[in-house]
């Protein structure tokens, strides 16, 4: 999968930014523009909130640590993964509508 950077930076592509799929809408690349600066001080929270934690935590367990939504949690772990900063561990545990989810924990 490729993703494009929303705005050009020093650093400037994913996952240093937010990025959008190819082919994305048009309103993908504006909302990736909008949230730029928040998207790095929530990826550095959720980096600190998983490196407090032995085991780790699930998208919905670092969203409630840190007093924010899985869907501003998960484009943050993703763009950690590929940054080799968190890694999936083997554990899952169910969420509260009972669905699977993946255990992450912070990789050094």
């Amino acid at each position: 999968m490729h993703y494009n950077s929303a705005r050009p930076r020093a650093s400037g592509k994913y996952p240093s930014n937010p990025g959008t799929k190819d082919g994305s809408p048009q309103t993908a690349y504006e909302a990736a523009k909008l949230v730029v600066d928040i998207a790095k001080t929530n990826r550095d929270k959720v980096l600190q909130a998983l490196r407090g934690e032995i085991f780790g935590l699930s998208a919905e367990g670092i969203a409630g640590k840190l007093g924010l939504s899985r869907y501003v949690v998960r484009p943050r772990l993703s763009e950690l993964v590929a940054t080799g900063d968190v890694i999936e561990t083997p554990f899952r545990e169910k969420n509260g509508e009972g669905r699977t989810v993946v255990i992450w924990r912070a990789a050094r």
